[in-house]
C-alpha cells in the first residue's frame, strides 16, 4: 500500500508542476484533441464536425482526403489521450452537459497541457521504477524523478501541449522498463509499444529497427510471440489509415523532408549547442550520462540493449539534422531530439548509482542541475521565451538567431 501511496503521489507532484505553470503552446499539436474526440465520439479520424472552427484557426495544420479533413500530424498521440476525453466526455454527461458543445466554444489548449502533463507524469512514475530497480535507492530515484520532468524540455516545451513528443516519450519509458525487467515474457510484451510508437512519430522507426533486432535475437528460440504482436499493431496501423484516408500511409509520413540540405553540419551542432535549441545548452545534466556510460562500461554492464540505445540516439540525431528546419519551427530549446530523453535520463541513473557524492564531478553535477532547472523554468512560465520566436524577426525566416548568444530565448 505505501508503495501504490508513494506512485501515486509522484504522479500528482508531476502532474502538478507540470501543468500549474503559466506557458501554453498550441501549434502543430491543435487538432490532436479534436481528433481524440472524434475518435471517442464517432469512431473515426476526421474532424469534419469541427469545419466551423477551420477559418478561424490560425495554425491550420489540416490535410483533406477522400473528401474528408484530418489532422496533418499523426494520431497516435490522439489515441493514446482516448482515456482522458472519455472520462471527461462521461464527466459532461453526468453532468447533464454537453462535451461537444464545450469543445466547439472553447479553447481546448488547457485540455492539452492536462493530457500532455499526464501522459508524462506517467512516463515519470516508470522512471521512478525503473531507477529504483537499478540504485535501490528511493532518494536517488526521487531526484531521478525531478531530472527527467523539471531539468529537460518536459517541463519547457513537451507539456505545453499535446504534442507528439509526449506519447512518443510515455511509449519508449514503458520499453526501457520492460528491458530493465528483463522478462521474456515483458520482451514479448515490448513489441506493443515498440511498434505503436510509429504511430505516434515516424522517426521512431529507429528504434524499431535497433530495439526490434535485438529482442529478436534474444527472443531467437521463440520469436513468433514478438513478431505476431508487433505485426498487429502495423498492420492495424496500415489498414486504418487506408479505409480512413484511403492511403497505407499517413499524409505527415514523407521522408523527403529529411533528405537533406546545406545546413547539415551547423544541424549537427546546433542541435547540441546551439542557445537557442542545443541539448547541452538547455539540459547540460546530460553530459553526465556519459559518465553514466561509463561506469556501466567499467561494472562490466553494458549490454546488446545498450548498443541499441547508442544508434537509436545518433541516427536520430543524424536524422532530425538532415530536416531544412532542424530547430523544429516556433518552440522552445531542442524539441526535435526530446523523443531521445528517455535514453539519456536512463544513464543518469547509472551516473548516480555509482558517482561518489563528495567528488568535484558530483558538485559540477549539482551545479548542472541548477542550470537546467532555470532554463526549463523559465520556459514553462515566460510567454517571453516563446515570443522569442517572432521577435525581433520570424525564425524561420532569420535562423541566424538561432547562434545569437546575446538574445538566447531562456535570457528573455
Amino acid at each position: 500500500m505505501k508503495k501504490f501511496f508513494l506512485l501515486v503521489s509522484i504522479y500528482l507532484f508531476v502532474w502538478f508542476g507540470l501543468y500549474e505553470t503559466k506557458v501554453y503552446n498550441q501549434t502543430d499539436s491543435l487538432w490532436s484533441v479534436y481528433t481524440t474526440i472524434s475518435l471517442v465520439r464517432e469512431g473515426n479520424l476526421n474532424i469534419d464536425e469541427y469545419s466551423s472552427l477551420f477559418p478561424k484557426a490560425f495554425f491550420a495544420n489540416l490535410t483533406e482526403t477522400n473528401g474528408h479533413t484530418f489532422n496533418y500530424y499523426p494520431y497516435g498521440v490522439s489515441i493514446l489521450a482516448i482515456p482522458h476525453i472519455w472520462i471527461a466526455n462521461k464527466w459532461y454527461a453526468l453532468k447533464g452537459k454537453d462535451f461537444q458543445e464545450k469543445i466547439l466554444s472553447s479553447s481546448t489548449i488547457s485540455l492539452e497541457k492536462n493530457i500532455s502533463s499526464s501522459l508524462l507524469s506517467i512516463s515519470a512514475v516508470l522512471f521512478f521504477i525503473i531507477s529504483f530497480h537499478s540504485t535501490k535507492s528511493v532518494p536517488k530515484s526521487l531526484l531521478v524523478v525531478f531530472l527527467y520532468s523539471f531539468c529537460t524540455i518536459i517541463f519547457s516545451t513537451v507539456s505545453r501541449g499535446l504534442w507528439q513528443h509526449a506519447g512518443s516519450i510515455l511509449l519508449l519509458s514503458i520499453l526501457l522498463l520492460f528491458i530493465v525487467l528483463n522478462k521474456k515474457s515483458l520482451f514479448i510484451l515490448s513489441a506493443l509499444p515498440l511498434f505503436f510508437s510509429y504511430a505516434v512519430r515516424p522517426t521512431n522507426l529507429l528504434p524499431i529497427f535497433f530495439l526490434g533486432l535485438i529482442f529478436i535475437y534474444l527472443l531467437r528460440e521463440k520469436p513468433i510471440g514478438f513478431l505476431f504482436l508487433g505485426g498487429l499493431i502495423l498492420s492495424f496501423f496500415f489498414l486504418f489509415n487506408y479505409f480512413e484516408m484511403g492511403n497505407l500511409l499517413h499524409p505527415y509520413y514523407d521522408f523527403r523532408k529529411v533528405q537533406g540540405s546545406n545546413t547539415f553540419y551547423e544541424a549537427l551542432a546546433g542541435n547540441l549547442i546551439s542557445p537557442a535549441r542545443g541539448l547541452f545548452i538547455y539540459s547540460p545534466i546530460f553530459l553526465f550520462s556519459f559518465l553514466g556510460i561509463y561506469y556501466k562500461w567499467k561494472e562490466e554492464t553494458l549490454s546488446l540493449f545498450d548498443y541499441a540505445f547508442f544508434l537509436t540516439v545518433l541516427f536520430h540525431w543524424v536524422l532530425v539534422s538532415r530536416n531544412l528546419n532542424w530547430w523544429g519551427g516556433h518552440c522552445y530549446g531542442y524539441r526535435l531530439l526530446s523523443d531521445m530523453i528517455p535514453f539519456f535520463v536512463f544513464y543518469l541513473i547509472f551516473f548516480l548509482k555509482y558517482a561518489n557524492l563528495k567528488s568535484p564531478i558530483f558538485a559540477l553535477f549539482i551545479l548542472s542541475i541548477i542550470f537546467s532547472l532555470f532554463i526549463n523554468f523559465q520556459g514553462a512560465n515566460r510567454m517571453e521565451t516563446y515570443y522569442w520566436n517572432l521577435q525581433p524577426s520570424n525564425i524561420d525566416e532569420n535562423s541566424f538567431r538561432l547562434w545569437d548568444w546575446k538574445d538566447a530565448p531562456f535570457l528573455r
